[in-house]
Parts: structure tokens; sequence; C-alpha cells
């Protein structure tokens, strides 16, 4: 059909029939129907009057794809549906996180991970995000916990060079003895927290233990195994007696041969010989 026979259907519209219509400077007018610029796409007035009627079928009904945002007005169930339609899992641990590869020795806390789920749902994330998120994050978690690492390996190494200039040949006794004297007073949890904090690598600390060292082992050894700072066996003994520092002349260390024949002494009280027992 020509465009002159679409202007004709149009003309047959009745004059006083007139809408309101925005014009260009943002004033709305009263302009003819049939002048109205939307009629021009229909070639026919039987295209326009189904139209109509089809326009009028879907007043009422939500498009499909379409998600109305939740306003003040609304309450969790609302809230909830809208998560839901957006893709949201029905419980925090439908988060699926993707596998990554973690340094040796690495391991991320199961409490942590579960926070970072409960968290995401509150906050109605999707699945992909989340995922997202956590391939993106991670990485940088690792590069900072590498440069701890790296800034705590400096400080321990200025640390034992602080002490090698001091002691020399004597370090790495000294280093034994504070072990010994440490575990001795507290035990393994004390061990623990000297590491977990690094005051275990601080000169001054380690200085500090081997300075109460004989006292606390060897008055120790007198009244109790406790006191030894391993579990005294005969087992511990003969491995002991196996290290270069009791075995090898050259690198022998009196102070770790003193600590293997006071084991003997609590061990087997009375004259001895160390060896002939093992």
């Amino acid at each position: 059909m020509t465009g002159n026979n679409n202007e004709q259907w149009q003309m047959t519209l009745p004059g006083e029939w007139t809408v309101r219509q925005t014009g260009e400077d943002g004033k709305e007018i009263e302009i003819p129907l049939r002048d109205h610029p939307a009629l021009k796409k229909y070639a026919t007035k039987d295209e326009a009057v189904k139209a109509l009627v089809h326009a009028q079928r879907m007043l009422g009904k939500t498009p499909e794809g379409y998600v109305r945002l939740p306003g003040d007005q609304d309450g969790p169930d609302e809230l909830a549906a809208f998560y839901a339609a957006l893709g949201r899992p029905e419980a925090p641990d439908g988060y699926e996180l993707p596998g990554m590869d973690l340094p040796d020795g690495f391991e991320l806390r199961e409490d942590l991970l579960g926070g970072l789920r409960e968290k995401a749902y509150e906050l109605g994330l999707t699945p992909a995000q989340v995922s997202g998120l956590y391939q993106w994050f991670l990485p940088l978690v690792l590069d900072a916990h590498h440069g701890l690492e790296a800034e705590a390996g400096k400080v321990r190494e200025s640390e034992l060079e602080s002490l090698r200039s001091v002691h020399r040949g004597d370090t790495p006794a000294l280093l034994d003895s504070a072990l010994r004297a440490a575990e001795a007073v507290g035990g393994k949890e004390l061990l623990a927290a000297l590491d977990a904090t690094g005051a275990g690598n601080r000169a001054a600390v380690i200085s500090a233990f081997a300075k109460i060292a004989p006292l606390v082992l060897e008055s120790g050894l007198r009244g109790s195994a406790k006191g030894w700072g391993e579990d005294l066996s005969i087992e511990r003994l003969r491995e002991m007696m196996r290290d270069p520092r009791y075995s090898d002349p050259s690198k022998r260390d009196p102070a770790f041969v003193k600590k293997v024949n006071q084991g003997f002494e609590h061990l087997y009280p009375g004259d001895y010989v160390p060896g002939s027992r093992i």
C-alpha cells in the first residue's frame, strides 16, 4: 500500500478526536489523533486496531525477563524473591568457590570461607559474582602473605646475624639452650606463641632464655624429668648419642653431652657408664 493510501486511512478518523502530544520544546499540545506520528507505522486501520487490542491484553502482565526492584515498603520476602530472580542460591552453601593453586603449607580456614558465603548471601550476590570476586581477591591475599613471610625472614636472619657477631661458633649451642629452656618453662604452648608472634626470632629473647637455661635445665633434671625439655626415654637418649654434638669429637658440644649424661642419671640412678645400657 502506498504512502498516500496510508495517509488516506488516517484522514478518515474524525477531526474532533484529539490527543495530547509533547512537542520538541517539551510542552504538551493537543493535536488531532489522525496526525499522531505513532499511526504512521501501521499500513491500515485494521493493523492499528489489532495493535491496540494486543496492547490492552498485555496491560497488568509482567513481561518476560522483567524483575521489579523492591522499594522501601517491601519486606524480607519481596527482597528474597528479588535476589532469587537475579540468581542467588537458596542457601549460603550454594556458592561454589573455584579451585585455585595454593602455596605449600598455606591453608584457607573453613570458618573464613563460610563467612564469605554468608556475607555474599546476605548481599544477594550471584554465584558468578562471588566466584569472580574470589578469583580476584585470593591472589592479593597470597601476595600479601608472601610479603609478610619475606619480611619475617629478613628480620629472622638479621637477628641471627647479630647473635653470630657476638657468640660466633657458640651460636648453635646458644640457640639449642634457649629452645630447651623455653620448652622447659612453658612447654609446647610457649614455643607456639613465640613462633606465632615472631618473638622467638628476636636476639634479645633468645639471649634471655639462653641465660636462664643453666638454672632451668640443671635444677629441673636433679628433681624431675620435666625440666629435661623433652620426653625422657631410652629411645630419645639413643637418638641424641648419634647426634654429632655428642658422637663427633670435632663437633662435640659440652652442654649437649651434659644433657645426655643427666638423662642417664635420671633414668638409671647410681654408677653408670654412658652407652653401657643402650
